[in-house]
């Protein structure tokens, strides 16, 4: 991907949560943006630090100040730490996040249960570089609807949508056999049958061989294209002339 270089990768990541044969198109920490909040923070108790050592003179008040102070230096620190364990990586297969510090997490989705992905850059993200992804997937872990402060997000966008939806993602659990035109090997002549009492009940459209001589004589042969991430191809399908639901 032009402007895009090979993906950088904690080996410690890489070790522990990626499979051997899994290909990373994106790795990425999020942006230094997401520091900004705890630095401002550190930056106000500093202010407020200094204006009540200077305008109070009661010890007990100024060392208050400096506890206060020192607690938000501690939280600060923290956000830091986590912000160095905090990856995200999308791979040929699936999208990962892993965070936490103490308790370390991993949010997983599969792309093929990826439905739409969403790209969202403020007038701060297009200032400082960095952007916003929004997935749409039901039922999924909602730690990664939303992945926020992602570094160079034009050129991560496009890598992330050629590898989601430019390619042949077919959901492992598919019956691949199903889409054949042709069974393998001497049999029976076999095709695909489609129930018109399934599309009449809303049902979604299966296809699954059957054997030609064991449907009724009055059903209709027609020619549809076959596709699913393949080239179309043809093939003789049965349909049910009478849509009228079993009772």
């Amino acid at each position: 991907m032009p402007g895009l270089g090979p993906p950088q990768i904690s080996r410690r990541v890489a070790q522990r949560y990626l499979l051997a044969d899994e290909q990373v198109v994106v790795s990425t920490r999020w942006h230094w943006a997401k520091l900004v909040r705890p630095a401002a923070v550190v930056l106000l108790g500093m202010f407020l630090t200094l204006w009540v050592a200077a305008s109070v003179t009661d010890p007990a008040a100024t060392g208050l100040a400096l506890c206060v102070l020192a607690v938000v230096c501690a939280w600060a620190g923290w956000q830091v730490l986590e912000w160095r364990c905090e990856w995200f990586i999308a791979t040929d297969r699936r999208l990962l996040k892993t965070y936490g510090l103490i308790t370390q997490r991993v949010a997983m989705m599969p792309l093929v249960k990826v439905t739409d992905m969403s790209y969202d850059r403020t007038i701060l993200g297009r200032m400082l570089g960095y952007g916003r992804f929004v997935m749409e997937s039901a039922g999924q872990d909602q730690a990664l609807s939303h992945i926020d402060y992602i570094p160079e997000p034009d050129e991560k966008y496009q890598a992330m949508c050629e590898t989601i939806f430019g390619r042949d993602v077919r959901d492992p659990g598919e019956d691949e056999e199903a889409w054949d035109d042709e069974p393998d090997g001497p049999g029976p002549d076999r095709t695909g049958v489609r129930s018109r009492l399934a599309a009449s009940t809303g049902e979604a459209r299966r296809w699954e061989p059957v054997d030609r001589r064991e449907l009724p004589r009055d059903w209709d042969w027609v020619d549809e294209e076959a596709r699913g991430g393949r080239a179309a191809t043809r093939r003789r399908v049965a349909v049910d002339p009478d849509p009228t639901p079993l009772r």
